[in-house]
């Protein structure tokens, strides 16, 4: 068997765990440009970190990697009232 018969294997195994440490470590900065439009396709970028993100012309709205957690979503809502409230 060669390496590209696991991919999708090693895929399913390994994108839980980057879709946790992306959501974890990942850019939460507020501070983002405007849209620019490279070789056709759209994104930000934070002025912060430097982060990018890709961005739906149809939707106007930042296009999400992955599904978010309802229960996650509802710990960083929180945090984010606590630390203004700091």
């Amino acid at each position: 068997m060669s390496s590209i018969d696991h991919a999708p294997f090693f895929d399913r195994v390994t994108q839980p765990l980057a879709t946790a440490l992306d959501y974890a470590l990942g850019c939460h900065h507020r501070h983002l440009s405007r849209v620019f439009t490279l070789k056709g396709k759209s994104y930000k970028v934070c002025c912060d970190c430097g982060a990018s993100f890709e961005y739906s012309l149809r939707t106007m709205s930042i296009v999400h990697r992955h599904a978010r957690v309802p229960s996650l979503r509802r710990w960083r809502a929180l945090r984010r009232l606590r630390a203004r409230h700091a």
